[in-house]
């Protein structure tokens, strides 16, 4: 489909809710995909507040959408809109992507966790048995923290700001320690730099999933020494706007293998794309219109 006019009786649909969406980039790269193999398919963007969540996916669904994407805030009530979850979004209580298997069943899949885990594995990194420190409690460390566990990882410090105090993220911990009894899962606050930084320097795979480094806090970092790195320690970030964060480039100043919050985006895009598509996104094309996207946005 190369434009709007060719939308015909035959097209078939797939959405993102949440809000706001103004700032989205899912319609561009699903709708990018599309054209790029020519698929009779768009990709539409509705605002939905967290209220109207449950209404929209079941209109959605009557309409026979192919997948719906949930952004915030709706990805805890979506849940109530399927027929069953995946693993991981069972241990944070959270959907991003929903839509019909082969039987015809709704399912409710949280996709953010794998997309950051096959970026990584992109690179020809085997995830099992690797040391991984997390920083951040939010949604998006709480997901990274679930799917390593389901990856094979086993040795896991998770680092934040009063972090005694993060009830969804010690209720993670607790279910995960629970089913995987072998994992050593610590959970280290962020004012305690001595063990912050002895946990990072036997890192062999750092994450930094806080939004430190965006908007008005550019430029900042949330690693106090950059020489805590190793050389060839695996450094991610999952802003992606800035393409390079102050934290990529003290992880390149160390040599580090440094992947920003751009791989994540995109692979887990792709894994969406193959649970509503039924083929193989065509990740190039979308990187490299992405990258387009951002520069132009970088240049207003």
């Amino acid at each position: 489909m190369d434009s709007i006019t060719d939308i015909n009786g035959s097209t078939k649909f797939a959405a993102v809710i949440g809000q706001p969406l103004s700032h989205s980039l899912s319609p561009i790269i699903y709708n990018t995909s599309f054209k790029a193999q020519d698929l009779n398919m768009v990709y539409i963007a509705f605002e939905t507040g967290e209220d109207d969540t449950i209404e929209r996916i079941e209109h959605l669904k009557a309409l026979d959408v192919q997948g719906i994407n949930i952004t915030m805030p709706g990805k805890f009530k979506a849940m109530q809109t399927v027929d069953r979850l995946d693993v991981a979004s069972q241990y944070v209580n959270a959907v991003n992507m929903i839509t019909r298997d082969d039987k015809g069943q709704w399912v409710g899949y949280n996709t953010d966790g794998a997309g950051l885990w096959l970026a990584v594995k992109n690179r020809g990194v085997d995830l099992v048995g690797k040391r991984l420190v997390v920083y951040g409690s939010g949604a998006t460390s709480r997901i990274i923290i679930a799917q390593a566990v389901i990856e094979g990882i086993r040795d896991i410090s998770v680092v934040a700001r009063n972090i005694q105090e993060k009830d969804l993220l010690i209720k993670v911990c607790d279910a995960l320690r629970a089913d995987y009894p072998q994992i050593d899962l610590k959970m280290i606050d962020l004012s305690n730099q001595d063990h912050v930084g002895q946990a990072v320097k036997q890192a062999e795979i750092v994450i930094q999933s806080t939004s430190l480094g965006m908007a008005a806090s550019r430029g900042q970092s949330i690693l106090a020494d950059e020489n805590w790195l190793q050389e060839g320690t695996v450094v991610m970030d999952v802003i992606y706007d800035p393409m390079e964060t102050r934290f990529m480039q003290q992880a390149k100043a160390r040599n580090c293998v440094v992947i920003g919050g751009l791989d994540m985006l995109v692979y887990q895009a792709k894994l969406n794309y193959q649970l509503f598509a039924h083929k193989e996104m065509p990740v190039q094309v979308v990187f490299d219109t992405i990258k387009g996207q951002l520069a132009a946005r970088k240049a207003k």
